[in-house]
């Protein structure tokens, strides 16, 4: 076997491709498949590669192959979308998802290729706290750049183990932080020969081992909801005469929750404007119902946006990020009538503006976020103090049958711990749940039933850590650490 390493080495080809490997094997850290003590090993050979190159070039491109593997295992699901979804043929599709991965790989690890400036061979811990603030700042990129890609964050995978106290600390990538800490570790140990003491190597294990947390509901004060997952086909939503088939379904599942505080429904689930004559006539359908979140399409001022409001009232949110090529097309000059995939229903949306007002419900608060928005937690870090508890709407039909809304469910999950808050979960087709504060799934409706739950949130206006003030202090601390790095890796 060291034998065969070691001619992958001296093979470029070969080990570019050993690279690609090892990074796609990083999606099975994540929901729905859970091996997380995985990741930190992927991470220590990446770290690894990079820093053993011989050159800044060679690094570049051996950070280029683990990523490519990276995201396209990672993000390959999408494929559901593109293809079956999108009316795309399969081999279009294919193009697509390979340029996608090839382009988050140049954005967002082909950057670790400059670890090597980090290093001081003299000093291995200053060299680990740089090489664990380097990849957190190019993690903390993806939260901005090309409209933001925070999807699989390593993070993510504290959840449900006891390093879990680590997120309402410092968030997840502070959690993410301690993974590249503890994988530059690795690295370096292998790359300068160190010993590693197993006992070191089963401590990570035995802290990544399932862990659930306990967790105790005050009775006096609570909320109850009906959540409402109608799992209708959107390749019939907009088809004639199938309003009413919309309409019907979810006034009918909305019924046995009459004594409920309030009924959600999920992410755009009409056919048409809230403004319509068509929304007109089936508000007076309403009649002897709670009120009712949902969301919608509101035009105004020549623009379409993606809105989540309380049935009938003034008060609405305004989807903050929007998807790409879902609800915008980056480059649309270029890519607008291309493929049909580029022309999808409602491909050009504008997003809302940031600190919108909070829903008013009976005498609580709640932070309403449309789909996408739930993986920006540094977006809402002042509306999320304020309020008592979160909603979240969905429409999770495009990601058909993948895991797709798996990792989303986990990613609300983490949300509600980082932040203390109960937050509810509804979309079209599923995973609609009922999440408590700390991340835990109380009740859920699967994927592609037809249904509705009831249960209760307790709301909470007491923060996190993290909420007050965690949430600056391991980007601070980051950006801090790679500047003296810089200065003592390059002092005379």
């Amino acid at each position: 076997m060291a034998l065969l390493l070691r001619q992958i080495y001296k093979s470029h080809p070969a080990y570019y491709l050993l690279l690609t490997l090892i990074g796609s094997l990083s999606f099975l850290a994540f929901e729905p498949f859970n091996v997380k003590a995985i990741l930190p090993f992927t991470y220590a050979a990446f770290i690894h590669a990079v820093l053993d190159a011989q050159t800044l070039k060679i690094a570049f491109k051996r950070s280029l192959a683990w990523g490519f593997g990276f995201w396209l295992s990672g993000l390959g699901w999408l494929i559901v979308s593109i293809h079956y979804y999108g009316n795309t043929s399969i081999y279009i599709a294919l193009i697509i998802i390979l340029l996608m991965s090839f382009l988050l790989s140049l954005v967002f690890i082909a950057p670790a290729s400059m670890l090597r400036f980090v290093i001081d061979d003299e000093h291995w811990l200053i060299s680990l706290l740089g090489v664990a603030s380097s990849l957190t700042i190019i993690e903390l990129s993806r939260f901005y750049i090309l409209g933001g890609v925070p999807w699989l964050l390593p993070g993510l995978i504290f959840l449900d183990t006891p390093l879990s106290e680590v997120i309402p600390i410092f968030g997840v990538y502070g959690a993410s932080w301690i993974i590249y800490f503890f994988a530059g570790f690795l690295a370096l140990n292998f790359k300068n020969f160190w010993r590693i003491s197993p006992s070191v190597i089963g401590l990570v294990l035995i802290l990544m081992f399932p862990y659930s947390l306990e967790n105790e509901y005050q009775e006096s004060d609570f909320l109850d909801v009906a959540l409402v997952q109608p799992a209708h086909s959107p390749f019939t939503k907009y088809e004639d005469g199938y309003k009413i088939v919309i309409e019907n379904a979810l006034i009918k599942l909305s019924q046995d929750h009459q004594n409920q505080d309030l009924i959600i429904w999920p992410e755009s689930p009409f056919p048409y404007l809230n403004s319509s004559k068509e929304m007109e006539n089936f508000l007076k359908r309403l009649d002897g119902l709670p009120p009712v979140i949902s969301g919608g399409w509101q035009y105004n001022d020549s623009e379409l946006k993606n809105v989540m409001t309380v049935v009938g009232e003034s008060q609405v949110y305004e989807k903050t990020h929007l998807v790409p090529f879902g609800e915008y097309v980056p480059f649309e000059s270029l890519l607008r009538g291309l493929i049909s995939f580029f022309n999808m229903p409602m491909s050009s949306v504008i997003a809302g503006q940031g600190n919108q007002e909070l829903f008013q419900v009976g005498k609580y608060q709640a932070l309403g976020l449309i789909c996408f928005d739930i993986a920006f937690p540094l977006t809402f870090i002042s509306q999320t103090r304020k309020a008592d508890f979160i909603i979240n709407i969905s429409n999770d039909t495009w990601f058909g049958s993948s895991y797709g809304p798996i990792q989303h469910l986990q990613i609300s999950r983490v949300r509600a711990l980082e932040s203390n808050k109960w937050l509810v979960r509804v979309t079209s087709d599923g995973i609609s749940a009922i999440i408590d504060n700390k991340g835990t799934i109380v009740s859920k409706i699967n994927k592609g039933i037809s249904g509705s739950l009831q249960g209760r949130l307790y709301p909470d206006t007491q923060s996190s850590f993290y909420l007050s003030y965690g949430y600056p202090i391991i980007p601070l601390f980051s950006f801090f650490w790679l500047l003296c790095s810089f200065v003592l890796r390059f002092r005379p």
